[in-house]
């Protein structure tokens, strides 16, 4: 083999291990945007975008610092009330409890460990 062809074998190697390398890259990126994709339709939000962001639950009672469980979850999507959670812990960090009176739906937000947090309740 010539100096030439043996450079040029050479070449060839490094052409295909930058060719494996730009594969391993294209395959990452692909996992990335999976996750990305997952992320955003998660009702839970948490920072990568995910769901509405607008959560409510019917009126009950939670005391001023407490919670309760069991709660449904909703989201409105395209006009509907759509359930995210049928049995969530929501809490109350507020300094006032919430009231049972129907029709004062609660607002709530999203915590990272998929509970609920008490934002407003319906006057």
């Amino acid at each position: 083999m010539t100096n030439a062809e043996a450079r040029i074998v050479h070449l060839e190697q490094l052409l295909r291990k930058d060719e494996l390398a730009i594969v391993a890259l294209q395959a990452a990126v692909a996992s990335l945007q999976q996750a990305v994709r997952t992320g955003q339709a998660s009702p839970y939000g948490g920072g990568s975008g995910g769901g509405s962001g607008v959560y409510s639950i019917p009126a009950v009672v939670i005391s001023a610092g407490g919670n309760v469980t069991g709660q449904t979850v909703s989201t409105l999507i395209g006009g509907s009330l759509t359930t995210v959670n049928a049995n969530a812990t929501v809490y109350n960090q507020m300094a006032a409890a919430t009231v049972a009176t129907s029709g004062k739906t609660i607002m709530v937000g999203a915590n990272s460990d998929g509970t609920f947090s008490a934002i407003s309740q319906s006057c």
